[in-house]
């Protein structure tokens, strides 16, 4: 014989019962409170707006559950075709809302598993840039030309998705052509060197990161070096390229037909 039964045939139906919903209902009661607190120190870096609404999921969730327990268990209510219709119910929902769905579900997982966080430099899909703002649905990323793309959570957990950290957190690339027969090893020194001229002189160099060039190949102009600068913040990467490729253009060693190369590059020429 249960502790249900032994009760009810000690004290009766109604009073048992009723005890035993008493209990249920303070136990449940505590032990939301419990996790309710923990949620908010655990994810408190997220809006107030979007705990509360994940708080009042889980709060509705444990509530119905307990409903359904007491009520099968304790007051012998069949539950079977109740939940049955909610299931269908649920089913229908679920399908017209999956998008949706997904999206909290992958913003939870991220905001737990800090997967990423408000001040990151992320490359997601085809968007790079800074995460502005993580709620319960999307993330806001702000690209270096300033511009806020607002992206569904689950495309981190489906899609390509990378954190970017240290060095790679502030690095941009873009690519130019050297003149053919220049002294090489004498337009990187030239180009570095300007590079952070330019940077230092603006504020907007990383500290402690100092601009890179590398020559990756031949092109039918002439050599393509890649160069790469090393941005303190991702809102002036284009002003900063802009700004470097500017000075080097005026240097006379990029491969164009517009203008002649300066001889003093030709490797002859020391």
């Amino acid at each position: 014989m249960g502790i249900i039964e032994t009760l009810s045939h000690t004290y009766g139906e109604l009073p048992t019962a009723l005890l035993i919903t008493s209990l249920t209902f303070c136990i449940t009661a505590v032990s939301i409170h419990l996790v309710t607190s923990f949620l908010h120190r655990r994810l408190g870096d997220i809006g107030m707006h979007e705990l509360s609404l994940m708080i009042n999921i889980f709060r509705v969730v444990v509530w119905l559950s307990v409903v359904f327990f007491l009520g099968q268990n304790v007051f012998h209510v069949e539950m079977g075709g109740i939940i049955s219709a909610l299931g269908v119910t649920s089913l229908v929902v679920s399908l017209g809302l999956q998008d949706l769905i997904k999206s909290i579900v992958a913003g939870i997982l991220i905001v737990m598993g800090d997967i990423v966080s408000v001040g990151d430099q992320v490359i997601l899909g085809e968007h790079r840039g800074e995460v502005m703002d993580i709620n319960w649905h999307q993330i806001t990323i702000r690209d270096r030309d300033g511009v806020r793309h607002i992206i569904s959570n689950s495309a981190i957990l489906s899609g390509s998705f990378m954190r970017l950290t240290g060095k790679m957190a502030c690095r941009h690339i873009f690519e130019a052509d050297i003149a053919p027969g220049v002294n090489l090893s004498q337009v990187k020194l030239d180009i570095e060197s300007l590079a952070a001229t330019v940077l230092t002189r603006n504020g907007w160099i990383a500290e402690g990161y100092n601009p890179q060039v590398l020559f990756l190949g031949s092109s039918a102009l002439g050599t393509q070096a890649s160069i790469r600068v090393f941005i303190s913040d991702i809102e002036y990467a284009t002003r900063a390229m802009d700004a470097v490729m500017i000075a080097i253009s005026e240097r006379g060693y990029l491969a164009d037909v517009a203008h002649d190369t300066d001889p003093r590059w030709f490797r002859n020429q020391g």
